[in-house]
């Protein structure tokens, strides 16, 4: 039997650890990064204004890989996390309002991303999460593998709060790994293989004393929390289409017969934001996709009802800090 209460320090991972897979990148592109992490499906839409820049770090231990995600722009995440897979996160960076599946997300909240079978993840402009994707399938040992299983299968809630320090320990731990494996090898060896099972079952552990803790609080959703998050998707599902796509807020009420001030409401509640440039904003990334296909700036702009061009080109450069026309030559260099 494992023993619960592991306690590993900083001096535990002094030694350079068998890291593979050591990588960093940096990007402009939203999408371009939304792409880039193996077995996720996401899909990312820029929601505040400014030229993106966002990077991510990732090493892989044995059956686990931990990455390190930065944004610097409001972005609505939607997606899946590889299957068979426990997958937690710790903020290092979480400033400003965000919302994991509707519940409030904080910096020192555990975020689930294998509690669903979907989520959906309002990051702010200041965001920097360290991610911990555990393979239950390839852990050393069947008890670590069924221990991993239980805590996926068991775990309900994308947001589970943490005692300060419980946070600080954890983002600790993942830092310590982090800095270990910067200077990684590439042997197998028994001492190798060793140090692989002291990362798991640490890491594994250290996440098991937050899932696992007795009347476990976890991220509760108001009635009135969940009719706005509710709203919201509803008004999300309504943008996906360009022939059906609406214009306005006023056409919109009209579709989901709503008020004005009930969708103003639920914005405020569940984004912080106002439904009109929500709108925009959603429209504005669909011509950006658009444009990454080849697709002409008029025939884009038009596409997802943008009819004045000079106005669009602003607001697009505006959210985007760059011209349509920029975009388009640049990807269509690309397609090339």
């Amino acid at each position: 039997m494992i023993e619960r209460n592991l306690q590993i320090n900083a001096e535990g991972f002094s030694a350079p650890l068998p890291a593979r897979n050591v990588a960093f990148s940096t990007f402009t592109d939203v999408e371009v990064q939304a792409g880039s992490f193996v077995g996720w499906s996401l899909d990312y839409t820029q929601m505040s204004s400014g030229a993106f820049q966002g990077s991510s770090s990732e090493v892989s231990l044995g059956a686990i890989r931990l990455w390190v995600e930065r944004l610097n722009r409001v972005i609505l995440q939607r997606g899946t996390a590889p299957s068979d897979s426990l997958t937690v996160a710790v903020p290092l960076e979480l400033e400003g309002h965000s919302r994991m599946c509707g519940q409030m997300s904080e910096r020192n909240s555990l975020h689930v991303f294998s509690s669903l079978p979907e989520f959906e993840f309002y990051s702010p402009d200041r965001h920097a999460l360290v991610v911990v994707e555990i393979d239950e399938h390839a852990l050393s040992t069947e008890s670590l593998r069924e221990l991993a299983m239980s805590l996926r299968i068991n775990s309900r809630s994308p947001i589970v709060p943490m005692e300060n320090d419980t946070a600080e320990s954890m983002r600790d731990l993942l830092r310590n790994i982090f800095a270990a494996s910067a200077n990684s090898v590439a042997s197998r060896d028994d001492d190798t293989n060793q140090r692989l099972y002291l990362i798991e079952r640490t890491v594994l552990f250290s996440i098991s004393e937050v899932l696992n803790v007795p009347g476990e609080k976890t991220g509760k959703l108001t009635t009135k929390s969940m009719r706005s998050w509710a709203l919201v998707n509803a008004v999300q599902a309504q943008l996906q289409d360009p022939a059906t796509c609406p214009l306005s807020i006023a056409e919109l009420c009209v579709r989901l017969n709503i008020s004005r001030r009930t969708i103003q409401y639920a914005f405020h509640e569940a984004l912080d934001s106002n439904p009109v440039s929500y709108l925009r904003a959603v429209r504005l990334n669909h011509v950006r996709r658009a444009l990454r296909t080849g697709l002409s700036v008029t025939s884009a702009a038009t596409k997802w009802g943008f009819w004045h061009l000079s106005s669009f080109a602003q607001d697009y450069r505006t959210m985007f800090g760059e011209l349509p026309s920029s975009t388009s030559k640049r990807f269509a260099k690309e397609i090339v």
